[in-house]
């Protein structure tokens, strides 16, 4: 059974009753698609190789889990930034094979590092009372920050030495979790009822906003139309005033034209005048010339 099921469901089913246990295969099959969607995605991604800032920075983070797997606050800091900036890129497909292969920490393991560093890391303002070892803070991990707190400054103020134990913890967080009110189980029916006042809301606030966008849809198109009222206006007064001003360019170059004509033609006009003139008085004096000279011929 263990070889069909996933390590983590197998124990499981064995204590588990017949009423439950497709339950538990249900949930073991989706276990094993979510892990294998998963892998196959880390596998397809590109490795990026580790520039020179990140190996020198991978060899500093190494040497804390190597020498301070004691102190599990610093492991479990250098253990987040290897997984978060995906150090361990060039040499492992995933973060848990590099923990597995690198320090020999089991998934489960590597992630109760983490997660307690996390804690640490919310337990800051209680100064230097600090847990000693991962067990004190592995309890607190499922609480929200607040209540990680909340929950180790009871255990230092039980504790006769201020470091408290494991036992101690654990029995504040079973403690704080079965004084936690617990949200009343609601009927299928129930359930619908509320289901179906939200999904009304849901339909009266779409039609609303549907009305909002329509509105300023209209407002939008009412505003086009006026400004396009206002363009055609101002393009139709354009003309107008286009065309005043080439027929003023046109007589102002009609005038312009007549008087270089009448200036040139004038000297011409002049000169012709008097020419006739002078020659009008040249054939007028020989008739005159002629008509004394046949008077003269007649005596």
């Amino acid at each position: 059974m263990e070889n069909f099921l996933s390590p983590a469901i197998a124990p499981l089913l064995l204590e588990t009753p017949m009423s439950s246990a497709y339950s538990l295969l249900k949930l073991d099959r989706a276990f094993r698609v979510c892990e294998a969607s998963s892998d196959e995605t880390k596998y397809h991604l590109e490795i990026a190789p580790l520039n020179d800032t990140e190996k020198m920075r991978l060899q500093e983070i190494e040497a804390i889990v190597a020498q301070g797997l004691q102190t599990f606050y610093e492991v479990g800091q250098a253990l987040i930034e290897i997984r978060d900036r995906k150090l361990y890129r060039e040499t492992h497909k995933t973060f848990e094979a590099y923990c597995k292969e690198k320090w020999s920490l089991t998934r489960p393991s590597a992630y109760r590092l983490l997660k307690a560093a996390e804690v640490i890391k919310n337990l800051s303002p209680m100064g230097d009372k600090f847990p000693t070892n991962e067990r004190q803070v592995r309890p607190p991990t499922k609480l929200p920050p607040a209540q990680q707190l909340e929950i180790w400054q009871k255990a230092v103020e039980e504790s006769p030495n201020g470091t408290p134990t494991a036992k101690i913890v654990e029995r504040l967080v079973k403690e704080q979790e079965n004084s936690t009110p617990k949200k009343k189980t609601l009927s299928e029916v129930e359930q619908l009822r509320q289901e179906n006042e939200h999904l009304k809301e849901e339909f009266k606030r779409q039609a609303q906003e549907r009305e909002r966008r329509a509105a300023l849809v209209a407002a939008e198109l009412e505003q086009l139309r006026e400004e396009n009222r206002q363009l055609k206006a101002e393009l139709r007064q354009r003309d107008l005033d286009w065309e005043v001003r080439l027929a003023v360019e046109k007589e102002k170059i009609r005038a312009e034209v007549e008087a270089q004509m009448e200036a040139k033609y004038r000297g011409i006009i002049d000169l012709l005048t008097a020419k006739l003139a002078e020659m009008t008085a040249k054939k007028y004096e020989a008739v005159l010339a002629r008509l004394e000279a046949i008077e003269g011929a007649k005596e």
